[in-house]
């Protein structure tokens, strides 16, 4: 299943916006706006493919051949119910089929730099006949007297009875003897005649007919007896042309009507190579260049910029099947979460067929699910809190993320108890690391941070931040582990050095203060009495003042006054009294956590017998090879 949870997140709908704007026709706005993305292959790579093609035809910066289809398509549809066209609209069918022969024949000459594209349009049925029909029939919405010898015929005697018509008119309108009877000296229609304005009290005494009567009574409408038999005869010309009209006008609407299924698929042609020739402005817009794409979880990004962002700072990253966790640190308002949201972005849009806003071509692989975790997970409407309603969406994760799943989690296990939300979080990101998901996450916590960095399989990486102006660069670097910054801001902001120094020895001592009069008897106390007596339990996080480096501890060896400890992969015993502890394994890890995991070496084998302990059929079948 594609699944996007919340894609809002990660601002496609927006994304798949701007693109439908770069569409022409009805049709192809509306598929491209409710386009999904695709995990398969060579899908992917046509899409690709076409779009490659666009944008090398736009290049040329030629017109190209283009009209709407979607009257078009309205039109068919009348003609199927039976209604006869229009000559506006039989003009607008001659004109989509002359674009269809001129689109035809401007990719045949480009056949070479878009193959594709111009086998689209050669599997356009084009219809000359039909079009030359129509342009010699139609002209400027009428029906040319050429259509038939009759109808021009017709339209003569119309002509010639419309002239005499209003030469009678203007004859009794300048007769002496009328001067006195008529109203106003003018022409003027009623009921779709031309009469005369007439003074009621004359109106015995006229020869013709009356057509209509002022609202007062005062002035008849009147057509002299001449007028009469010219206006009949008009009116009997008007009907004939327009039955013939209408039987030339049927006859083109047939031809169409029997062509209908050639030119649905003609339709369909147009909105596919819109939607193309879309993908290829989009490129052109935000200077977009093709990725490469696969089904191994190989993701790199070479300086990827968000195409919502004003000037956005590039995203390069790596990710693979070994090491297929990235955890992101750094301070608030950093960069993180728009680092998880440009990589999951650059994901859909490459599998929608779109290029990307990068300086190199990009490795990017086709996921089967995008899930992500990111923004406020309150539930107002089912009254969960911000951590229940996370943990909900984490356990649709966690039921369905599996090999071919991208995972970007921001600030996993927020809302609770530091401890308890930290050592939850560890726990579902080695189950998602297991199950062979590509796995992004942000995090605060401390004992988070020392589990990515002591794992195989996890790359740590820190947005960067400018100590001397205090603010962030926003740019990722791979490989650190960075900080909140709280003390530093703290410092900056005016907080009292004793207040920074305490807290700075909890940071890093993992102890609380003592109460103020402890304090002080503390201090009465002789040095020379205090015994301090060092105990380490296995998974706690020790620092080796001989090696310099942190590790892990894992049990003591007490005939020698020392202990082994878990360093680089690798044991280690070290001198008791070289051992400081940072931070204890019952705040790291949940209970009932199993420490010995923490001591693997290889990873990869770990996994590989795991799988053949539950039966795995590809392990199994790894193992005989």
């Amino acid at each position: 299943m594609k699944n996007i949870n919340n894609n809002q997140n990660l601002n496609f709908t927006q994304v798949k916006d701007i693109l439908a704007q770069q569409a022409i026709t009805i049709a192809a706005k509306e598929q491209l706006s409710s386009a999904q993305p695709s995990s398969n292959l060579h899908k992917v790579e046509q899409l690709l493919n076409e779009t490659e093609e666009a944008v090398k035809i736009l290049k040329l910066r030629q017109h190209i051949p283009f009209a709407s289809s979607e009257d078009i398509e309205h039109l068919i549809t009348k003609a199927e119910k039976g209604l006869i066209l229009t000559p506006d609209d039989l003009e607008k069918v001659a004109e989509f089929l002359r674009v269809n022969r001129l689109l035809q024949r401007f990719l045949a000459r480009h056949e070479q730099l878009a193959p594709l594209l111009n086998a689209y349009v050669q599997d356009m049925t084009l219809l000359p006949d039909i079009e030359d029909a129509i342009y010699t029939t139609i002209e400027h919405g009428q029906v040319r007297d050429e259509a038939d010898r009759e109808l021009a015929k017709m339209r003569r005697n119309l002509k010639k009875s419309v002239t005499e018509l209003k030469t009678a008119l203007n004859h009794f309108l300048t007769s002496k003897p009328n001067q006195k009877m008529i109203r106003d000296a003018m022409i003027v229609e009623k009921e779709g005649y031309a009469t005369i304005p007439i003074k009621a009290n004359y109106k015995n005494q006229l020869s013709g007919t009356i057509v209509a009567v002022s609202n007062g009574g005062q002035t008849v409408y009147f057509q002299p007896a001449k007028v009469v038999r010219l206006n009949q005869q008009i009116t009997n010309l008007k009907a004939q042309i327009r039955n013939l009209e209408l039987a030339i006008l049927g006859a083109l609407t047939a031809k169409i009507y029997d062509v209908k299924d050639d030119i649905k698929r003609n339709i369909e042609l147009i909105t596919l190579l819109d939607m193309i020739f879309a993908r290829g402005k989009f490129a052109q817009k935000y200077n977009c260049i093709r990725p490469k794409i696969n089904r191994e979880n190989s993701l790199v990004l070479r300086a990827v910029r968000h195409p919502l962002i004003i000037n956005p700072v590039p995203l390069t990253l790596e990710l693979t099947q070994e090491n297929s966790v990235l955890m992101i640190t750094g301070p608030n308002a950093g960069g993180k979460t728009v680092a998880l949201k440009t990589t999951g972005l650059m994901i859909l849009m490459t599998e929608l067929g779109l290029f990307l806003p990068s300086d190199k071509p990009c490795d990017i692989p086709l996921m089967d699910d995008v899930f992500t975790l990111i923004g406020d997970h309150q539930d107002l409407d089912n009254s969960l809190s911000t951590f229940s309603a996370e943990m909900k969406d984490i356990a649709m994760i966690t039921k369905y993320a599996q090999f071919h799943s991208l995972v970007l989690l921001d600030e996993l296990g927020t809302g609770t108890d530091p401890n308890e939300g930290s050592a939850l979080a560890i726990g579902i990101l080695q189950e998602l690391y297991l199950r062979g998901c590509l796995i992004m996450a942000t995090t605060h916590y401390s004992s988070i941070k020392d589990f990515a960095k002591q794992h195989d399989g996890f790359i740590t990486a820190a947005m960067d931040f400018d100590l001397k102006n205090l603010q962030p660069t926003y740019k990722l670097k791979i490989g650190s582990i960075g900080n909140s910054r709280a003390l530093w801001i703290a410092k900056k902001s005016g907080i009292p050095e004793n207040v920074l120094h305490q807290a700075e020895a909890i940071l890093t001592g993992n102890n609380l203060p003592l109460s103020l009069k402890k304090r002080f008897v503390h201090q009465r106390k002789n040095k020379s009495n205090l015994v301090v007596k060092k105990e380490f339990h296995k998974g706690d996080i020790v620092y080796a003042t001989n090696l310099k480096e942190e590790g892990i501890f894992y049990k003591y060896l007490p005939t020698q006054n020392a202990a082994k400890i878990f360093v680089a992969k690798e044991f280690v015993e070290v001198p008791l009294r070289r051992l400081q502890l940072r931070r204890l394994a019952k705040d790291l890890y949940p209970k009932g956590y199993n420490l010995d995991l923490l001591f693997v070496k290889d990873w990869q084998d770990y996994k590989f017998n795991r799988d053949l302990d539950r039966g795995s059929k590809k392990a199994y079948k790894k193992l005989k090879h």
